[in-house]
């Protein structure tokens, strides 16, 4: 009986988490910076942010 108990528990935890993940992608556009975001570093491309800018 337990071990029904815990595969229920995992699988409502598993839906739950897809959902959440899913709702997060819709709203905010996903995870993930695309590559050439990536590559240029998020500090420049959120906040126009530069480190050791040396002229």
């Amino acid at each position: 009986m337990q071990s029904v108990a815990i595969l229920i528990t995992i699988a409502y935890t598993a839906v739950i988490t897809w959902g959440l993940l899913k709702l997060t992608s819709l709203l905010t556009g996903g995870l993930r910076v695309t590559a050439e975001e990536e590559n240029e570093g998020l500090d420049l491309v959120l906040h126009d942010e530069r480190g050791y800018d040396i002229k």
